[in-house]
């Protein structure tokens, strides 16, 4: 039983989390490719190292901008830059656990995202 309990925390510690701008603290463990349909949105996608995964060769936060995205549009949150919650989701993920200059940050594009980006969303 202690080797199934194990192996959860694993898989739990190695779920990928989608944070949606400006929310910090409430990120999904649950999201498909219907996420990057709001043109609107900021979304930061944190996935953990596992070197068993093609996919997850480093600490990455994917960082994907719709083509209407407008951070004036939450005035609430206006003293803080993109980079600054980018930094805040790195911290909400990894915590003290990794350093976040070891965290690799990739700016996707609308248009043209990654192969290990598009993985996560089950486009591959």
């Amino acid at each position: 039983m202690d080797i199934y309990q194990n192996e959860i925390e694993i898989e739990q510690a190695l779920k990928p989390k989608l944070y949606y701008y400006p929310e910090t603290d409430k990120p999904t463990a649950i999201f498909d490719f219907e996420e990057l349909e709001n043109q609107e949105a900021m979304l930061v996608l944190c996935v953990r190292q596992d070197l068993d995964c093609e996919h997850r060769l480093n600490h990455t936060c994917y960082v994907w901008k719709g083509y209407s995205f407008d951070p004036e549009s939450h005035p609430e949150n206006s003293s803080l830059t993109d980079q600054q919650f980018v930094s805040k989701y790195i911290e909400n993920y990894w915590g003290s656990q990794v350093p976040h200059s070891a965290v690799k940050v990739v700016h996707e594009d609308a248009d043209d995202t990654s192969d290990d980006f598009n993985f996560f969303f089950g486009l591959d």
